[in-house]
């Protein structure tokens, strides 16, 4: 029995990339970002610009800059800010995505930030290193302390071959 707790605990774990994962993005000084994450289930994952706040002041402004709901952002002339990323995925040498995107609006939010989706991918389990480069970036935004965010819907169902 203890031979059997020592090999679980002394054994190498599968150890999938915990979610969200967020990395610190500053608008003006930061070029780039890079995740690596360690997946285990076949589904869709997400890369999203995350405008942060922690005070109703805070909150005022990345409402501002974040803009309105995706879907009506556009006639209502209200998608806030919007800076353009150069997202790669890369699992080992073999490029998995490259794109150039200019998101615009939310599509989700929490009680700490507004979410704004840049790329939407199905992944198999795999390492991955992920790169968001930014490639345009308004100037209200210089010095503006942002998140990527990588992460997945958790009521989504895994998919299939």
């Amino acid at each position: 029995m203890i031979c059997g707790w020592l090999w679980l605990l002394l054994s190498p774990a599968n150890a999938a990339t915990q979610l969200p994962l967020d990395v610190p993005l500053r608008f003006g000084s930061d070029k780039s970002v890079e995740l690596a994450v360690e997946l285990t289930r076949y589904r869709f994952y997400q890369v999203d610009l995350v405008f942060p706040f922690e005070t109703a002041e805070q909150r005022a402004n990345a409402k501002r800059l974040a803009g309105e709901p995706t879907q009506s952002c556009k006639p209502l002339k209200d998608c806030g800010v919007t800076p353009s990323f150069l997202v790669t995925i890369r699992r080992g040498a073999d490029v998995v995505l490259r794109e150039e995107k200019t998101p615009v609006g939310i599509y989700a939010f929490s009680t700490t930030g507004f979410n704004r989706m840049m790329s939407k991918t199905p992944l198999k389990p795999a390492r991955y290193d992920i790169t968001v480069e930014v490639i345009r970036s308004p100037g209200e935004l210089i010095d503006y302390r942002a998140f990527i965010q990588f992460t997945t819907d958790a009521r989504s169902a895994d998919l299939k071959d």
